[in-house]
């Protein structure tokens, strides 16, 4: 008989992560680019020139893209029928009483065209012509990047914009982000230094979003409306400055998006937080949203007495 068979739930695990480690390697890159901290040292050496060395590692997210989306693909397919992945023909199969036991792995299972048409004729979600010409160019990029050939890696913005858009079309909007936090805070080591403030850190990578693809871009993969004028999180704001460091970022929104509005809500910590509507008091800041302990959540000052 045939052993191990695989589950829906397997393959949607390893799609899911060969997606988040696609991201997580330009992360990575640009991270360690910022940590430099030096606007001479980004002047004579711009990002672009950072991208082009680090191409070995461009590709391989490439790679790890178009293995998740394949993953994905099996995955919609097992949860039909497991034996509907296996290419080998029935008689070949190991089912007969007297058969010896064989390992599923082992056995030779659809890929490319053949993995394509199974995948589209089982999928319950509605198809359209241009999600299954996304799939193919990503196989043709992923061949590209093997081969050398093309200049598929000579545009992180697209590669980028490639993952989160397979992430969407596959798990819907927001989950990405969703999963890339739980991803990091399932590290064994995640919280040892401080929980809340380990957890704030994700602001980082909607930061590095914002520079390489843009808000204009990154908001096809969020649900929430992030086009409006954006503050300081007070969660975040207290997590960060509680370890005496200094937060920047702003990524917290007025719901609604009103004058009047009281909340606001940010996407990177997940909380919502009332405020005040008055205006602030530091010179020259024309913010008029203070949090409940008085702090600007535009300029970031503390009001005066």
């Amino acid at each position: 008989m045939i052993t191990n068979i695989p589950t829906y739930d397997d393959f949607e695990k390893v799609s899911k992560e060969c997606l988040i480690q696609a991201l997580e390697l330009f992360f990575r890159i640009y991270s360690s680019y910022k940590e430099y901290n030096d606007e001479n040292i980004y002047e004579e050496v711009p990002l672009n020139e950072i991208w082009e060395h680090n191409k070995p590692t461009l590709r391989t997210s490439v790679i790890l893209l178009h293995q998740g989306i394949e993953t994905y693909m099996k995955s919609v397919i097992v949860k039909n029928s497991p034996y509907l992945l296996l290419e080998q023909k029935r008689a070949e199969w190991p089912t007969l009483p007297e058969s010896k036991d064989v390992d599923y792995a082992s056995m030779y299972t659809f890929a490319g065209e053949n993995l394509l048409h199974t995948f589209c004729a089982v999928s319950s979600d509605k198809l359209t012509s241009d999600k299954v010409k996304f799939i193919e160019t990503i196989r043709q990029n992923r061949n590209k990047a093997i081969h050398g050939a093309g200049n598929i890696l000579s545009d992180p913005k697209i590669i980028i914009q490639d993952i989160l858009r397979a992430y969407t079309y596959f798990f819907g909007k927001d989950h990405w982000f969703n999963d890339i936090r739980k991803w990091n805070q399932s590290n064994p080591l995640f919280g040892y230094y401080d929980w809340g403030f380990e957890s704030t850190l994700s602001y980082k990578f909607l930061d590095f979003l914002e520079i390489t693809i843009g808000i204009k871009q990154l908001q096809k993969y969020f649900s929430f409306d992030i086009s409006g004028r954006r503050y300081l999180c007070p969660t975040c704001l207290y997590e960060i400055s509680s370890k005496d460091d200094q937060l920047l970022s702003k990524w917290a929104f007025l719901i609604p998006n009103t004058p009047t509005s009281n909340k606001i809500f940010c996407i990177n910590c997940d909380f919502e937080s009332e405020i005040e509507r008055v205006h602030c008091k530091i010179e020259n800041c024309k913010g008029n949203v203070i949090d409940m302990s008085g702090i600007c959540l535009t300029c970031g000052e503390k009001q005066l007495s």
